[in-house]
């Protein structure tokens, strides 16, 4: 009995693999009317591309991560270096499918409602627009827990302005799942962020300098004050100690010489 022999020729060949990567700066402006605060924040955009072929069948994948880090603000309740948000997608060409999420879509408590999530996901959306119309888009899942407060309205109009149609498990929107027959074409590049002014390049970083020295500025003017004013008491409790040093044997004299003249005004 002969044992038959099976080679498989797989023939897969890596072509190509693109990296991109973008930085900018933007600011923030939350206008509150009781606290008003401007924020900047390190925007990374990383676009990986990825081409092979199989059997000389041209394949391809690419994925997106898309960052937001705190550099500096007019709060002081926030930390440079603190990471706001990361979401990120994927696209693949064999599966002909793109999701528009890295499992989830969050911002910071402290930095929602400023139209951050927006700004995020439109790069999301973008970046997918370009991929074939008919690519299927990956269900993204919603969870009534997500949904507290004014998040659940945040939340859905993000998602309902990017063109992203849900089918709920209740009646008041809270949790469900986003159509399955979704796909690239029906996707909006939804843009709109009034509060929120891009800064490429490093103008931001001037501002964030300028802003800086300032603060330096006005503590250096602070230390300067102090010491003057340590030096001005200095000198005033000095002279004050001198008069008293002067008036005080001058008193003894006095009150000496009121005891006598009161002892022998009494015999």
């Amino acid at each position: 009995m002969q044992q038959a022999e099976a080679s498989v020729d797989v023939n897969i060949i890596i072509s190509t693999e693109d990296k991109t990567c973008q930085i900018e700066i933007i600011e923030v402006r939350d206008e509150n009317k009781t606290y008003p605060a401007t924020h900047y924040l390190l925007i990374e955009t990383e676009v990986r591309s990825t081409t092979w072929s199989v059997r000389n069948m041209p394949m391809t994948s690419s994925d997106i991560k898309v960052r937001a880090t705190y550099l500096y603000g007019s709060s002081g309740i926030f930390k440079a270096g603190n990471l706001i948000s990361e979401m990120g997608g994927k696209m693949q060409g064999s599966q002909g499918t793109v999701r528009l999420t890295n499992g989830s879509v969050l911002i910071d408590d402290s930095m929602r409602g400023l139209h951050l999530g927006t700004y995020l996901f439109h790069k999301i959306v973008s970046w997918a627009k370009q991929f074939e119309p008919t690519y299927t888009i990956v269900p993204i899942s919603v969870i009534a827990g997500d949904a507290g407060k004014e998040n659940k309205d945040r939340r859905n109009k993000l998602y309902i302005n990017s063109g992203i149609r849900f089918q709920w498990n209740d009646e008041k929107d809270m949790g469900g799942r986003s159509d399955p027959t979704l796909c690239v074409a029906d996707l909006i590049a939804y843009a709109n962020w009034p509060n929120i002014d891009r800064h490429h390049g490093m103008r931001a970083l001037d501002k964030i300098w300028q802003e800086l020295s300032n603060l330096k500025t006005a503590a250096r003017d602070l230390r300067a004050s102090n010491r003057y004013y340590r030096k001005k008491y200095k000198t005033i409790y000095s002279r004050l100690r001198g008069i008293a040093d002067f008036i005080n044997p001058l008193i003894c004299l006095f009150c000496i010489a009121a005891g006598f003249m009161i002892g022998k005004a009494m015999g």
